[in-house]
């Protein structure tokens, strides 16, 4: 690949890495704040659908990209060190903080359990992300010595037993844990391995796929309005959520933006997902501070939710550059001394 496709493709992804974000704080501001405490009617829920279906994809997002460029890279201890520390030190400082500023008590076990947050599952997305990390050489051996047609076998094959199967028969024995799984990121990981590895055997028009991934949203969204609610079509691995993840992210892989800004921002985007989803800044920000339940019955329900999502991502945003700078000072220099 030329490189300087390869770079505008490289930074398409970063504006999908950062439309991702947003729309996880979107799909928390429902989760913790409008499902919580009750639906709103007609057009108010219809939209609120459809947001939420449009925004199921944002993790999934994450991960499929991981894939696409994990394949082609070594494994680097350093970075895995990094993700684990920047992890652990946003969890410590925003536990002491919750101490200073709140009635918490502070405790050198509750201190601890902050700083080895990622054993605990609080943040249940870096965990998993972290074990797909510590696999992926493992998984790059294995993917590596398959042909493209062992490894559109393997990918089929995972697929419709981890994807379709396990969707439609939600059999516990599988281990899909509603979508939160290992294997349900192993399995984005194979799929964004074939995407760097392989063309697609047909080429659309990169709109086509914005297409799908608009209409498999509203598709579901006419179902759940019509017909009824159910949570099983929209798990992480639900052949429902990954057709319109890849529809997304075919999409920006094959669109030629004119300008890509967001490069910059993306050392400090993960972090947003870090402050806002803290266990102990989780219900304080959807309860009290930003009490969006209330606002269920708005006739602006849905636009004041997304003003809302911007201004949470936006504040975090701002708070992630310090704390981002922080973590890379005292990584390096804790490095060095290790040395």
């Amino acid at each position: 690949m030329i490189p300087s496709i390869r770079q505008h493709r490289n930074r398409n992804l970063d504006l999908l890495r950062i439309l991702s974000m947003f729309m996880i704080v979107l799909l928390h501001s429902q989760t913790f704040g409008i499902f919580h405490y009750g639906l709103p009617s007609g057009i108010h829920l219809f939209t609120l659908y459809l947001f939420r279906n449009l925004a199921i994809v944002a993790s999934n997002c994450y991960v499929l990209i991981s894939g696409y460029f994990l394949i082609k890279k070594g494994f680097n201890r350093k970075k895995v060190a990094y993700f684990a520390f920047e992890v652990s030190l946003y969890s410590a400082i925003i536990y002491l903080i919750m101490v200073i500023f709140t009635p918490l008590t502070f405790s050198i076990l509750d201190f601890l359990h902050w700083v080895f947050v990622l054993f605990w599952g609080n943040y249940w997305f870096a965990t998993l992300y972290l074990v797909l990390y510590l696999l992926s050489p493992f998984l790059n051996l294995f993917l590596k010595q398959l042909s493209q047609r062992q490894f559109q076998q393997v990918l089929i094959g995972y697929f419709v037993i981890f994807s379709i199967w396990a969707t439609f028969s939600q059999l516990p024995i599988l281990g899909m844990n509603e979508g939160y799984s290992i294997l349900t990121f192993i399995l984005l990981y194979l799929i964004g391995a074939y995407f760097q590895l392989y063309q697609l055997p047909f080429k659309w028009q990169s709109g086509w796929y914005l297409f799908y991934y608009f209409n498999s949203a509203l598709g579901l969204t006419l179902y759940f309005f019509l017909v009824n609610y159910e949570d099983w079509m929209i798990y992480y691995h639900s052949p429902f959520v990954l057709l319109a993840t890849i529809s997304l992210f075919l999409f920006f892989k094959e669109t030629h933006f004119k300008k890509t800004w967001g490069s910059a921002l993306i050392p400090f985007i993960f972090g947003i997902y870090l402050i806002h989803e803290h266990p102990l800044i989780r219900t304080l920000l959807w309860e009290e501070w930003i009490p969006v339940y209330q606002i269920s019955q708005y006739p602006l329900m849905n636009l004041i939710l997304l003003g809302v999502s911007g201004l949470i991502f936006i504040s975090c945003l701002l708070l992630s550059l310090p704390l981002h700078k922080l973590s890379t000072f005292l990584f390096d220099n804790l490095k060095r001394k290790l040395n």
